[in-house]
């Protein structure tokens, strides 16, 4: 099942028209872009696939999937309110509802339901991907920060805001991802040494 077809079933028990599939094409194409992409979005529809059983709400969330980052500047920090913002003027009702709640648990990467817990997981479970694959999700997001801060500003904040932070707590939430987190905390570990001994060697 591809992507569109995911987001097809999901618009016709929502009441959705085709275009908003297009303009979620559109957002996700944007040129600031690099790794919170269209791809980003089908990987994390494929981790949520064979966990929707797992959900109470599954409509909710992975409508949450889909428009997590919908809307994205690298200058700003309202991201993720940003994005349920465009969700709600689309959808009103439990379901966008919820799925708003979400969104914004991705923010902070905690959650207060069992549901949110499982998305926050699927969103990060790129973290505990195999080194190439999270080298160059990496080096993605860097490009996407680089151009707005500069490198010595981004270094800073990766590893002060985001890779320590996440190394003194467990990446993820739920038992359904536990078995990553070993995966993940070195992956972290690695990529806190790159940037200790000069930084990412693609950028």
């Amino acid at each position: 099942m591809t992507l569109q077809e995911v987001w097809s079933g999901l618009a016709g028990r929502l009441g959705l028209g085709s275009e908003v599939w297009t303009a979620t094409v559109a957002a996700y194409g944007e040129p600031q872009r690099h790794y919170h992409t269209l791809d980003h979005i089908a990987a994390v529809v494929a981790d949520f696939l064979p966990l929707r059983n797992r959900f109470e709400d599954a409509d909710a969330a992975l409508l949450a999937l889909f428009f997590h980052d919908i809307v994205y500047d690298p200058a700003r920090s309202d991201n993720e309110e940003r994005s349920a913002d465009a969700l709600r003027a689309l959808l009103t009702g439990d379901t966008a509802d919820r799925a708003c709640a979400h969104i914004l648990a991705t923010k902070k990467h905690e959650a207060h339901t069992p549901d949110s817990g499982l998305v926050v997981d699927i969103d990060m479970a790129i973290l505990a991907a195999p080194w190439p694959d999270y080298l160059r999700y990496a080096e993605n997001v860097a490009r996407e920060y680089l151009p707005v801060y500069g490198a010595d500003a981004y270094r800073a904040g990766r590893c002060e805001m985001f890779l320590k932070p996440v190394q003194d707590r467990r990446v993820f939430l739920t038992e359904v991802f536990a078995p990553r987190e070993a995966d993940a905390q070195r992956n972290i570990r690695d990529e806190l040494l790159l940037w200790t001994s000069g930084g990412l060697p693609g950028l």
